[in-house]
């Protein structure tokens, strides 16, 4: 499928940082797992990180929370055409950003949907200290900054590209 070297060695790269982001989440998540109990709160960056281990069996801000086996199977089937998806865009020449950023996406997505079969739960490990406390008791992990960031690329590849 992949017949050109130059291509190969892309599509490579690109699997490579959305792994290499897979096991830096997942890597997190296992000390979080095996070095904080659940009221443990440290501080980090001055104070403007807080360190936390928390639970969430739904997606986003605990939305669907009571329905962790919809969870579960709706984000495997998104990832999995997520997966579909970036192996058909990497086969394509050019739209460097836009690759990135769906790398970034499927690495972490799949360290999320790995603690969802795994644990049956998401872990959360931080949250930024600021005056609202709506905002501050909102824990996430890297796997979110990562689906996040890399939705941002995305966007900006797509409103950018060149027709």
């Amino acid at each position: 499928m992949f017949e050109n070297r130059d291509t190969q060695r892309e599509i490579m790269i690109y699997l490579l940082i959305a792994g290499s982001l897979l096991a830096l989440d997942l890597g997190i998540k296992w000390y979080v797992e095996n070095h904080f109990t659940e009221t443990d709160i440290r501080k980090a960056a001055g104070g403007r990180i807080l360190l936390r281990k928390s639970y969430n069996s739904g997606m986003a801000m605990n939305l669907l929370e009571n329905k962790p086996g919809f969870v579960k199977w709706l984000t495997a089937g998104l990832g999995l055409f997520l997966l579909v998806y970036e192996l058909c865009l990497l086969a394509k020449d050019g739209r460097t950003v836009e690759k990135t950023g769906w790398a970034l996406v499927l690495g972490g997505a799949c360290s999320n949907l790995y603690d969802r079969f795994r644990r049956k739960y998401v872990v959360d490990y931080f949250s930024f200290r600021c005056r609202w406390k709506k905002i501050q008791n909102i824990v996430f992990n890297l796997g979110d900054l990562f689906i996040f960031t890399g939705s941002i690329l995305v966007v900006f590849a797509q409103i950018f590209r060149k027709k």
